[in-house]
């Protein structure tokens, strides 16, 4: 899964030791999963239950990631990274 849009964003060269990334649309459609993101797909439900600020960003953590959620035209960028970083 790729998409134009994805590979613009770049968000994980902003985030140090990223280990995934899940993009999905309004819908819960995937547009987009790498790493541990690949992995995540039940996470979709939760995160767009979860509102972001007004800026767009928010964060969620777990046992063992924390997840960079940034919402935009859209389109919702999850950018995990372990919890020990």
């Amino acid at each position: 899964m790729s998409s134009e849009w994805a590979q613009k964003t770049k968000l994980t060269r902003l985030v140090m030791n990223a280990v995934g990334l899940l993009i999905f649309d309004e819908n819960c459609n995937v547009i987009e999963a790498s790493g541990v993101g690949k992995d995540r797909l039940a996470d979709i439900v939760t995160i767009s239950q979860n509102p972001v600020g007004n800026e767009g960003f928010g964060a969620l953590e777990g046992s063992n990631l924390k997840a960079a959620v940034y919402q935009r035209d859209g389109k919702t960028v999850v950018v995990y990274t372990a919890l020990n970083s």
